[in-house]
């Protein structure tokens, strides 16, 4: 008899090894980078393996037993009708043996006949051929009938004697009807047999228990299919929570991250617009003492001419010459000082 295993277990069966495998190649992954998982496989679950090896060995466990005792009394019943068959056999045996002795008392009684020289057709034959017949009434009712000339003759008979070959005939006549009942008995046992094996089949084709066996293996390993998968299921529900939470910490921390990088960014707007507004304050201020510049030494250059022509004039008699001219000096000294501070005061405040 062949067990089938069922298919749906196979799938899960075949998901342990598949997981395992799936889970190092991903561990290794992990090693390489360090990125989020767009799918989840069942051995980055961290599910306990042993209880569903388990509870797969329990429902493993439960259809072998069921199919096996639908198995054993399936073989019980096969085993009864082989020893019946055998019974049978012996029986069948039994009475061929019995025939073939009933057959060789026949032809003793064949060769008595040529030995006493008796006719078929004579007075002596016909008796001994009616008392067998008596005999044989007396064992089958039902299929052996006596007319009334049989009945009449045969109670003439009584009251003669038996001839010698009669006698014998007679004995081996008994002698063979031993063996005659024996055969009836055989067939009657052999048709109980017979009636007992139909019977068995007829009440295997209504049951079915093997088949039976199977539908109930098959239901006890498809529910523990499913209860494994809904482990998987929670298992992965809890999984994918656990990185759902990582990943919104991590999207808070960049969130936080980048708000401070913008503040960051806004502060060095903030500190460029002040410089640049410092840069055209100086520009301006540059500009008024360029102008200062301009007006002063413009002055120091109508001055300068002025002075000039007060030498060249002699300055109607205003001191010596020389005294003079270090008086210009001085005052162009003074007019120089007043430019460098002047372009002085514009360098430091580009600065």
């Amino acid at each position: 008899m062949q067990i089938r295993a069922n298919a749906n277990d196979n799938q899960v069966i075949s998901v342990s090894n598949a997981v395992r495998e799936r889970a190092s190649q991903r561990e290794g992954g992990k090693a390489r980078k360090n990125t989020h998982k767009t799918s989840i496989f069942a051995g980055d679950l961290g599910m306990q393996n042993d209880m569903i090896t388990q509870r797969k060995q329990r429902a493993q466990k439960k259809a072998l037993k069921i199919i096996g005792d639908a198995w054993n009394g399936d073989r019980k019943v096969d085993q009864s009708i082989i020893d019946i068959k055998d019974k049978l056999s012996m029986l069948q045996d039994e009475k061929r043996e019995n025939l073939n002795i009933i057959a060789e008392g026949d032809e003793q009684k064949e060769a008595l006949r040529q030995q006493y020289g008796i006719k078929e057709d004579s007075q002596e034959q016909k008796d001994l051929e009616l008392l067998e017949k008596k005999a044989d009434a007396y064992r089958n009712p039902m299929d052996v009938h006596l007319t009334e000339e049989e009945q009449e003759r045969l109670a003439e008979l009584e009251d003669q004697p038996r001839t010698e070959y009669q006698q014998r005939c007679l004995n081996i006549d008994d002698y063979q009807r031993t063996y005659e009942i024996r055969n009836d008995q055989i067939d009657a046992q052999i048709q109980g047999y017979n009636a007992t094996v139909r019977a068995i089949k007829i009440e295997r084709l209504k049951y079915h228990e093997m088949v039976d066996a199977q539908k109930d293996a098959d239901e006890v390993m498809q529910a523990a299919n499913k209860e494994i998968w809904g482990m998987l299921i929670d298992e992965g529900k809890e999984h994918v929570d656990e990185e759902l939470e990582e990943e919104i910490e991590e999207a808070k921390e960049k969130a936080e991250e980048k708000a401070e990088e913008e503040e960051k960014v806004e502060e060095r707007k903030e500190d460029q617009a002040e410089l640049e507004e410092r840069i055209d304050e100086a520009h301006e201020k540059n500009e008024e003492l360029e102008e200062l510049r301009k007006d002063a030494e413009e002055r120091s250059r109508e001055d300068a001419d002025l002075l000039g022509e007060m030498i060249d004039a002699g300055m109607g008699g205003i001191g010596t010459t020389s005294d003079v001219q270090s008086d210009i000096k001085n005052m162009l000294h003074k007019m120089k000082l007043l430019e460098e501070d002047l372009k002085g005061s514009m360098v430091d405040d580009q600065l």
